[in-house]
C-alpha cells in the first residue's frame, strides 16, 4: 500500500508579535524601583521579603488579570498590583489575531537603609610595644582603624 500524504504550504507571514515592555527588561526594572513606595504599615512591622505577581497584556498593551502568587502582606501585595496596574506595554500587530502574553513579575521589599546625620569616627593607631629609634620604625608596624558610629 502507498500513502501519498499532502504536504502544507509553508507559512509565509511573519511569526506573531509579541507585546512588550517599552524600553525592554532594564526599563522595567528601573520603572519598578524608581515607582516602588515602601508601605507604612510594613515599614512599621519591619517587614522584608518578595511578593511575587502574575498578568495578562493583551494585543493592546493593556494589563489584565493581575493575580498574586506569592503574598507577602501588610500592603505589599497591594502596592504590587499597583504597580502592574501603571505598566504600559507596546501594541502588537499580529494581521487580526489576538495574542495574550502571559507575564510574571517578582518584587523584592527591602527597607530602607537608615543613613545617620552626624557620624563620628574615632581614629587610632596601634604600634608595637617595643621600643624602636625613629628610623627602625616602619609603616608595616603600624595598623590603622576606622571607627564610625
Amino acid at each position: 500500500m502507498i500513502f501519498l500524504g499532502y504536504m502544507s504550504k509553508p507559512r509565509k507571514d511573519e511569526p506573531l508579535k509579541q507585546p512588550a515592555y517599552r524600553g525592554g527588561e532594564a526599563a522595567l526594572k528601573k520603572f519598578v524601583a524608581d515607582n516602588l513606595q515602601y508601605p507604612p504599615q510594613a515599614l512599621e512591622n519591619k517587614i522584608e521579603g518578595v511578593v511575587k505577581a502574575k498578568y495578562d497584556v493583551d494585543s493592546l498593551g493593556k494589563i489584565r488579570n493581575i493575580q498574586i502568587t506569592e503574598s507577602l502582606g501588610f500592603g505589599c501585595d497591594e502596592e504590587v498590583i499597583r504597580l502592574i496596574s501603571l505598566l504600559k506595554y507596546e501594541k502588537a500587530f499580529n494581521k487580526g489575531r489576538n495574542v495574550t502574553l502571559h507575564r510574571s513579575l517578582k518584587v523584592d521589599f527591602k527597607l530602607p537603609k537608615e543613613k545617620l546625620k552626624n557620624q563620628t569616627q574615632i581614629k587610632y593607631q596601634l604600634v608595637s610595644g617595643k621600643k624602636k629609634s625613629e628610623e627602625a620604625k616602619k609603616e608595616s608596624d603600624k595598623i590603622n582603624y576606622i571607627i564610625k558610629f
